[in-house]
């Protein structure tokens, strides 16, 4: 991809490798060691940046996780942020589970035309689910972005290791 245009190169999985080619291009290698239905595949090239934290699972790995945004909203990250950390750690109290990748991204894109997707890894959401500006936003923005990060961030064990049959069990995954 050209460089200028799309410094950062998201995808599923982990990165294993990036660097430069020739004519201001650049490359960004990504491995998912999971099998996933075709649907949860994502890329994600821009002109964005993120907030990151790191978190130690309960076994002890650590865990990367990050809220990519145009620049202009970074300010606006910190609730979806702590909103994963939540659900990441409700996951492994309630049920044991935990975060199988070494890195987990959201994305923020304002003309995504669905609420939030749960691409492994690497789930995309509308702006709307995903900033929140502390001085404005109400309590049914900041109650929205919790409930839809956690409700993707679960898909991760419950609903993406599985594909539906058709649409009639479509609640299987939504439900």
């Amino acid at each position: 991809a050209d460089k200028a245009a799309y410094p950062v190169l998201l995808s599923n999985g982990n990165l294993v490798d990036s660097g430069d080619l020739p004519d201001g291009r650049h490359f960004a290698k990504w491995e998912d060691p999971f099998r996933k239905p075709s649907y949860l595949f994502a890329l994600v090239a821009g002109k964005l940046v993120a907030i990151e934290e790191k978190i130690t699972s309960g076994s002890g790995k650590e865990k990367l996780l990050q809220v990519w945004v145009e620049p202009a909203d970074l300010d606006k990250t910190r609730h979806a942020m702590d909103s994963l950390i939540h659900s990441i750690r409700w996951d492994e109290r309630r049920f044991g589970l935990e975060l199988d990748l070494d890195r987990f991204m959201i994305v923020a894109v304002g003309d995504f035309n669905m609420g939030a997707m749960e691409n492994k890894g690497l789930n995309i959401f509308n702006t709307k689910y995903v900033l929140a500006n502390p001085e404005t936003a109400t309590d049914t923005d900041f109650a929205n972005i919790e409930s839809v990060v956690g409700h993707e961030y679960f898909h991760n064990w419950t609903g993406n290791r599985v594909t539906c049959r058709d649409w009639f069990q479509l609640s299987l995954k939504e439900g």
